[in-house]
Order: structure tokens, then C-alpha cells, then sequence
């Protein structure tokens, strides 16, 4: 069972969103505390100055010090009491504990209660301190009175209510908390714009997406025989391959990030970025190189943001193509034939030269007879007449490299409209001779000999090509057939591996047994009919 992973934009909007949820609540946390303690400080400070300025009031000290006859106090504490704010009571006393002002009325007259009143009537102390009253659980700041003659007569007390402050906290951390949950929410929304904006850019690719596009694309550069180098709307070099060093000769590893121009001055990809044209099948000189081009611009909707050039060498293809096709094996053949009766014309010509006319015209009969019966030979066993001109131009190479070249008596090949096959078996027949020859033509034996046998069934078709050659090293016999690999100096390594190419495109099977210094022989056997398809 497949787990489930989560997409990038809600990655990215979960992501911000904790961030911004953590430092919202950080913050918060923080200026609550900051706000609570600012308030405990600001309650005190506001009611020790009330409690200050009744204590200087000379009015209230005056009729404080006379027991306040006309209950001039209380109306003076109204006043004051009803201009401030953040106090919900001031009291005034006597040094015997009577109220001459409270709240509420009915206990003006009584005794001040709490219990904290002891240090501003023994030491006349001006001090803050928290305790229970008539009213209730407050925080209250005590200021000792004094008289003119500078005795204390009595204390004020201005306290708030504890349920007050508690009120006030409360409220401040409400406020705060609803604008860290706006501002929560306006970074939800910034979050969720934020990766709506990056999944655009992304094309809507998921992470896993673009990993896999990724190893695909270097699978693919690593995979492609043709170069390719592209670039960005600045002409600097933002991609190539390794096709694209060995065919361009690049020897500089880092040319990523640099000026096409700077690196290859023929490039044509800068006017490919300018006009937005593109070019196919382009022959161009590029770092020495003799390329076959095709160069397309790169566009982000109507704007040109690069181009890209796939290109291939053009004598790499030449020769490929005739080695696929089987026209330079029957080209070779041509040479071959062409080579030995130019060596015959040249015999003739002497004996005229010579005036041995008999002799020239014995020497022409009986070349003749040979040329006929050689071609009797292999036409009348091999009726594909491709085929057929292959083998006997092979004849004539084999002769000039002095190795009798023999074919089986019981070979077989009827002609055949199918060009795929036909150029399949050039390609087979031909380039396991060339290398049968070549191996053999090393050997130091006196008979070097190359045995060929073709043998068509209603099923398949038989290739054998045996040899008294040099052989095959065990080492080597996994990798003769790859692409690149010869044990011949100077060799490109393509004609076993297009033997191999060949007979797999048909379904074919090959077998190589080889001895070292004794010889090899390679049977081919390909399928006929429906068994290719």
C-alpha cells in the first residue's frame, strides 16, 4: 500500500503556517507578559499618586485634624474619587482607625479593616501593599496626613480592586490574542498565495516529480548519441551532454554559466534566440567539428527565454549509414572487382605489348572460364543477387590478401523483395567475412582459409563463417559485440556491433566459439516471416 505523501503547496502552506503560529505566539506570550506587569506597575503608580495628592491636599488635612465636624472630607474624596480613573476606592483615617470617607456611605464612621494599616500608623511609612477589605480582595497604596504642625493625624488609603485589575488583564490579553489570530489568518492567506505562486513557477510539478524528472533528464543526456548543448536568453551555456564534449572536442569541464561565444564562436544558437526561428538539418564547422544541426528556440509562452541545439557528426553518420545499409560492404566488393581486372588488363596489355597475341587471347579465355564458373558458382546457390555481388567482390579482396575463401557446396539463398532483410544480411554476411579475413590474414599458418556457408530453411536463415584465423581471447568474448570495443588498432568498433544490432532487429540468435591461434567460427540464425513481428 502506497503512503500517501503530502503536496508541495500544502507542505509549504503547513510550514508557514507553523512559523508563523510559533512566532505569533512567542511574541505574544511576550508582550502579554510585558502588557500584565506594565499594568500591575501603572495601577500602583496611579493610585500612590492619588493617595499623594489627597495626603497634600490642605483642605482635607485641615478638616481631618478638626474630626471633620461638617463632613467636609467626604464630599472633597467624591470629587477627587469621581476625576480619576483605575480607583475604586479612597478612604481617609483617623490615627484611631475611624473612616471619614469610603464608597460606600453606611461605613463611614467605622473601623478601617484589611490589617495592613500597621506600618503607616506606627512608622508613617508610605508604602503599597495587597489585602482584603469591606470590598474586597485590592491593591492599595497608604499615605500617612500630617498636620501643620507637622503630627500625623490620620492615613488615606486609595486602593484598587483586584477584580478590577483582573478585568484589565483580561482584556488586554483578549485584544492580543485576537490580533495574533488576525495575524494568523493573514499569514494562512499569505501562505497559501505564497505556494499557489510557487507551484506556478514549478510548472505544478511535486518534488517527487521533479526529482524523477530529473534523473530522467540525466539518463536521457547520458542515453542520447546525439550532442546537445543549450542556452539561456543571456547566450550563456546552461546544458550540454557527453555527446556533446566528444563531438565538439570540449575539453574545458566548467562551461556552464559561460558565453556560448566565448566557448564556441561559430555557434549559431545566439541568432536562433534572437529571430525565434528555428533551423533543421543545419551543416555547420563548429570547433573543428563537421556537425549536421538542428536548433529551436525555447519560449515561455510568446517570450524566447533560450534555445537548444542537437547535432551529430555528420562523417560519424556518413559512415554509419553505409555500414547500416550494407552500401559500404558493396561498395568495398566493387573495389575489390574492380582492382582485380584492372591487374588482368594490365596482364593482357603487356602480352599485346609484347606481341603474344596467342597467349593474350588464352589468358582472356581462361579468365573468363574462371570468372564464370566462380560466378556460376555463387549465383547459382545464392539467387539474392545483393547478396550474390557481395560475396564475389569478397572473392576478389580474398585473392588479393592470398586466403582461399570456400563456400559451402550445400548454401542456399533464394532472392527476396524484403529490403530490411536484404540489407540485414549485407550487414551481417559482410562484416563477418571482413573480420574473418582480417583475423585471418594475422595468422601465421600457411593455409588461411575462410569457410562460408548460407543456408535457407522455411523457417530461418543460417549464416556459419568459420576461420583459421587468430581467434578470440576468452576475455574478450563478452565484449567483442559492444559498440566501441576491437582488438584492431585504429577501429571504431561498429561492425560486430551492427552484426549484433542486425540479427536482434530480426530475432535472431548468434554463437561465437573461438579458439586463440586456431580459429573462430560464428553461426548466425535468423528468424523468417511472422516470427519478426
Amino acid at each position: 500500500m502506497n503512503k500517501k505523501t503530502l503536496s508541495l503547496k500544502t507542505k509549504i502552506t503547513i510550514l508557514i503556517t507553523i512559523v508563523v503560529l510559533a512566532s505569533l505566539f512567542s511574541t505574544a506570550g511576550l508582550i502579554i507578559r510585558w502588557a500584565v506587569n506594565n499594568l500591575q506597575e501603572k495601577v500602583e503608580t496611579n493610585i500612590m499618586n492619588v493617595a499623594e495628592i489627597v495626603a497634600h491636599t490642605e483642605s482635607i488635612t485641615d478638616a481631618l485634624d478638626k474630626k471633620d465636624p461638617e463632613s467636609f472630607i467626604k464630599d472633597q474624596i467624591d470629587s477627587i474619587f469621581n476625576s480619576v480613573e483605575q480607583v475604586d476606592f479612597i478612604v481617609v483615617t483617623d490615627m484611631n482607625r475611624n473612616r471619614y470617607s469610603h464608597p460606600v456611605p453606611d461605613r463611614i464612621g467605622q473601623k478601617f479593616v484589611g490589617g495592613d494599616e500597621e506600618r503607616v500608623l506606627k512608622n508613617g511609612e508610605t508604602y503599597i501593599s495587597e489585602a482584603v477589605g469591606t470590598l474586597g480582595k485590592s491593591l492599595r497604596a497608604f499615605v500617612p496626613l500630617y498636620n501643620d504642625q507637622n503630627q500625623q493625624i490620620g492615613f488615606v488609603v486609595v486602593g484598587t480592586l483586584a477584580k478590577s485589575i483582573d478585568q484589565a488583564r483580561n482584556q488586554i490579553i483578549i485584544n492580543i490574542t485576537i490580533s495574533s489570530l488576525l495575524g494568523l489568518l493573514i499569514g494562512v492567506l499569505g501562505a497559501f498565495l505564497l505556494s499557489m505562486n510557487i507551484k506556478n513557477e514549478l510548472l505544478g510539478f511535486e518534488p517527487k516529480q521533479m526529482t524523477q524528472l530529473y534523473m530522467e533528464k540525466e539518463g536521457m543526456l547520458g542515453a542520447i548519441h546525439e550532442g546537445i548543448l543549450a542556452i539561456d536568453e543571456e547566450e550563456k551555456i546552461t546544458l550540454y551532454n557527453e555527446s556533446a564534449k566528444k563531438i565538439l572536442n570540449i575539453e574545458d569541464a566548467d562551461i556552464i554559466g559561460k558565453k556560448v561565444l566565448e566557448v564556441f564562436p561559430t555557434s549559431q544558437l545566439p541568432e536562433v534566440l534572437k529571430s525565434g526561428k528555428a533551423e533543421y538539418d543545419k551543416e555547420q564547422q563548429m570547433n573543428k567539428a563537421h556537425i549536421l544541426a538542428n536548433r529551436v528556440p525555447i519560449k515561455d509562452g510568446d517570450r524566447i527565454v533560450g534555445a537548444i541545439a542537437t547535432f551529430r557528426d555528420r562523417t560519424m553518420m556518413t559512415r554509419l549509414a553505409e555500414e547500416i545499409s550494407g552500401t559500404k560492404q558493396v561498395v568495398e566488393a566493387l573495389r575489390a572487382n574492380t582492382h582485380e581486372f584492372m591487374n588482368k588488363l594490365h596482364v593482357i596489355l603487356g602480352l599485346i605489348q609484347l606481341g603474344d597475341i596467342e597467349e593474350a587471347k588464352n589468358y582472356i579465355i581462361n579468365i573468363t572460364d574462371n570468372q564464370e564458373k566462380t560466378i556460376s558458382a555463387v549465383t547459382n546457390k545464392i539467387r539474392n543477387s545483393k547478396v550474390a555481388a557481395l560475396i564475389l567482390g569478397k572473392i576478389s579482396r580474398f585473392k588479393e590478401m592470398g586466403i582461399e575463401i570456400e563456400i559451402d557446396e550445400n548454401s542456399s539463398l533464394e532472392s527476396t523483395d524484403d529490403i530490411v532483410i536484404s540489407n540485414a544480411l549485407i550487414t551481417i554476411i559482410g562484416n563477418l567475412i571482413e573480420n574473418a579475413m582480417e583475423a585471418t590474414a594475422k595468422s601465421n599458418k600457411e593455409l588461411k582459409r575462410v569457410n562460408l556457408k548460407i543456408k535457407e530453411s522455411e523457417s530461418n536463415i543460417k549464416i556459419i563463417v568459420k576461420d583459421t584465423g587468430v581467434g578470440i581471447k576468452e576475455e574478450d568474448k563478452e565484449k567483442i559485440m559492444n559498440r566501441g570495443f576491437s582488438t584492431k588498432k585504429g577501429s571504431q568498433g561498429t561492425g560486430l556491433s551492427l552484426v549484433k544490432r542486425s540479427v536482434e532487429s530480426l530475432n535472431g540468435k548468434i554463437n561465437i566459439k573461438s579458439i586463440v591461434d586456431v580459429g573462430t567460427k560464428i553461426e548466425v540464425v535468423l528468424k523468417k516471416g511472422d516470427d519478426n513481428d
